[in-house]
């Protein structure tokens, strides 16, 4: 029996360390040392935003929903309809 190998993803090498860097949060690394070593990229901190006020308001679920009854209720007849016919043909058949 053959050793199984590992398959590669169909995909460029530079896309595939992009996605692991986004997947895990890494900062970006450069494949070759920048020529200018005096200037160094800091991470600016992400500003935090207030979340924006949230109103609650009061819903009545059974208007809201109403037509979820209805259909329920015709889903149900439909149901009860097809079983009686199911035990009436399995008499004749």
């Amino acid at each position: 029996m053959t050793k199984k190998t590992t398959r590669r993803p169909n995909l460029p090498s530079e896309t595939l360390e992009r996605a692991r860097r986004e997947l895990y949060g890494a900062a970006p690394q450069t494949a070759a040392p920048s020529t200018n070593a005096a200037i160094e990229h800091t991470p600016t901190p992400a500003v935090a935003r207030p979340a924006g006020i949230k109103t609650k308001r009061e819903t009545n679920l059974r208007e809201e929903y109403a037509y979820v009854v209805s259909d329920l209720k015709n889903m149900g007849i439909l149901a009860a309809v097809l079983m009686a016919v199911l035990v009436i043909l399995s008499f004749f058949l």
